[in-house]
């Protein structure tokens, strides 16, 4: 059946790559050990002034080692300690991701990304020889929090993705695992998708919302 889609965006995380679960879980992964006193700080998304900071290092208003000394002493860290969780904290793209874009690509469907993210995990997945490569390149348009000063789920990331490209919102297809950032999406008039990472299978995901919009992935 016909399919009237012109623009599938995804979120990177936990769509497109793998990445820790929290704080802590990236503290296990670069091997900090963690006091009692310390573990209990880290929690994931903090909130407050944790918050702020965290939102002032996704669009870019801090680099990473201006945002590692300042959130170092409200999570119990050291600064080297932010510094290796950031690091570490992809776990390197899912599977299928080439033939899905090839596939996207067949049906006539433009490709983008519109992801909260940093500098160093932006370079990172572009770095085509690294654990965490992704074919950024392939995609028609990328839009990153860092890049363009904004971050999801404000009004402000979606509307720069719709004058950017020229698509209407009733013509773009958005996935995302956050469900705050789809409520966003939809709000704008967008076709959008929450990932579940429980199973860690988001391509299947994606093609079976595709499928149901008559996208013939």
């Amino acid at each position: 059946m016909a399919h009237d889609v012109e623009l599938v965006v995804f979120d990177l995380g936990r769509v497109l790559v793998r990445i820790c679960d929290n704080w802590r879980h990236a503290c296990e992964v670069a091997g900090i050990q963690l006091s009692p006193e310390v573990a209990a700080k880290i929690k994931g998304p903090a909130a407050g002034e944790a918050d702020e900071l965290i939102a002032r290092y996704d669009t870019g208003h801090l680099d990473l080692p201006a945002f590692a000394e300042r959130i170092a002493p409200l999570s119990g860290l050291t600064v080297r300690d932010v510094i290796r969780l950031q690091e570490c904290y992809l776990r390197g793209p899912y599977p299928g991701i080439d033939q899905l874009l090839d596939d996207l690509s067949s049906a006539g469907v433009r490709t983008a990304c519109l992801s909260n993210t940093s500098d160093l995990h932006w370079q990172m997945m572009l770095a085509p020889s690294g654990p965490n490569a992704l074919p950024l390149n392939r995609l028609h348009h990328r839009f990153a929090s860092h890049r363009v000063r904004l971050r999801k789920p404000d009004p402000a990331i979606y509307e720069h993705v719709e004058s950017e490209t020229g698509v209407r919102p009733q013509r773009i297809v958005f996935f995302d695992d956050v469900e705050e950032n789809v409520d966003a999406a939809r709000r704008r008039g967008w076709r959008a998708c929450r990932i579940d990472p429980t199973p860690d299978d988001p391509i299947p995901q994606v093609r079976r919302f595709l499928a149901t919009l008559g996208v013939p992935v």
